[in-house]
């Protein structure tokens, strides 16, 4: 006799085990081993970061898809970082100490090439090389614009990404070291050492942004006399 589903009954085991692989099957790696997505698998589910918790220091995992179409390079597997910025300033990313050979884009007003605009990248920064180097890049962000961080590999299949899924990856990223600060050379001190880059940059000799944002003492957008009298009155006193 054939036997009927009822309206209310209960799938069997059987079946939910069938509908649950149906779901959570959407990837397997080449060693054809399950990938679970992680929760920030996509731009629309990027893990926000706040001021509160810098320096962070996620130890995370890559993702099973590659998410922003078109997409013409790496990141490939990728997961998504969003930082809505309230210190303008210099920030450190990292990935040193991830899985395969990482790789990083970071996108400002919209997560992808499609809504946002990609303003960095980065490869091979960290010590090592391919395929085990990592990315690491310092950046100027500004105060009330949003940016998307894209972490995932230099390219899609070993050795450059991990042979199992759900690698584990590393991403830091620094407090904000506010611009202003005239340590124009980046070493964490204000010297005799920063006054060649300064004058680089109030002579508009320089256009790099980080120096930029290191020589305008004033935080007004620009590097002027100013700045330049900020500057030698901090650099006596230091």
């Amino acid at each position: 006799m054939r036997s009927h589903s009822h309206p209310g009954a209960v799938p069997s085991r059987s079946v939910l085990f069938v509908l649950a692989v149906s779901c959570l099957g959407q990837l397997r790696s080449a060693s054809g081993q399950l990938c679970i997505s992680p929760v920030n698998e996509t731009c629309a589910s990027a893990t926000d970061i706040f001021e509160w918790q810098l320096p962070l220091s996620e130890n995370g995992v890559y993702g099973c898809t590659t998410d922003t179409i078109p997409n013409p390079d790496m990141p490939y597997l990728d997961v998504f970082f969003r930082y809505d910025c309230t210190c303008t300033g210099i920030y450190t990313l990292a990935m040193c100490g991830s899985t395969a050979d990482a790789a990083l884009r970071v996108y400002v007003d919209g997560c992808g090439f499609l809504v946002g605009d990609e303003i960095a990248t980065a490869d091979d920064e960290c010590p090592g090389s391919p395929p085990s180097a990592d990315p690491m890049l310092d950046i100027v962000l500004e105060d009330g614009r949003s940016y998307w961080f894209e972490l995932g590999t230099w390219r899609p299949t070993p050795p450059w990404a991990p042979s199992t899924p759900n690698a584990p990856l590393v991403f830091d990223m620094s407090a904000c070291q506010p611009c202003g600060s005239g340590d124009a050379n980046r070493d964490g001190e204000l010297d005799g050492r920063d006054i060649d880059l300064f004058m680089a940059t109030f002579l508009g000799e320089s256009q790099d942004p980080l120096t930029f944002c290191a020589a305008d003492m004033t935080n007004n957008g620009s590097v002027e006399f100013d700045d330049v009298e900020f500057f030698v009155t901090a650099l006596l006193q230091s």
